[in-house]
């Protein structure tokens, strides 16, 4: 069982609750095995208007039957803010050792040796490099796209050179042909 209890208790009040979840398993005829307190942690979404919680591990074994009571008396109790009992398929190995997934000796995160470190400051120039001649050849291609524009430019105001120059020569043709 995982149940998370309000956030604002003192480690002996923390203490006492813990303690009477355990009276009332092995009341109910249950036996604990292992508690495991994981302390202070942020919830994932608000729980009576809490944003922390203190998070308890307990194993323990009992009778099928009893379980239901048992939730009923945790959702009863106002400094519970969470639980959930799931039913483990096989009896797990217990240790000594906390079982909380932030302790460092459950993590499963392993610092790398320092000489990959420098692996990739000797990788990061040639890459740095390879970008650089990408970045050039596309600079390259813009400034030949730039001069094709420019000629194309020059080539359109050639033709509206060509055609004003034609239109005035027709309409000296046609002041003539008027005789003004």
């Amino acid at each position: 069982m995982l149940f998370i209890v309000h956030p604002n208790y003192e480690q002996d009040r923390l203490d006492a609750e813990i303690s009477s979840v355990q009276k009332e398993i092995t009341a109910k005829g249950g036996t604990v095995l292992k508690t495991d307190n994981w302390g202070k942690r942020k919830l994932a979404y608000l729980i009576n208007k809490q944003r922390y919680g203190s998070y308890v591990l307990m194993y323990f074994e009992a009778d099928p039957a009893m379980i239901q009571g048992l939730q009923e008396w945790m959702e009863i109790q106002a400094q519970v803010l969470h639980q959930m009992i799931i039913r483990l398929d096989e009896k797990p190995e217990l240790s000594a050792e906390s079982e909380n997934p932030d302790s460092p000796s459950s993590a499963p995160y392993v610092k790398k040796p320092e000489f990959v470190k420098s692996e990739r400051t000797v990788k990061a120039p040639e890459k740095e490099a390879v970008e650089e001649s990408a970045v050039e050849e596309v600079i390259a291609e813009e400034a030949v796209a730039e001069e094709e524009v420019a000629e194309e430019e020059v080539a359109e105001e050639a033709v509206v050179e060509e055609s004003a120059v034609e239109e005035a020569v027709d309409t000296e043709e046609t002041t003539e042909e008027k005789g003004v």
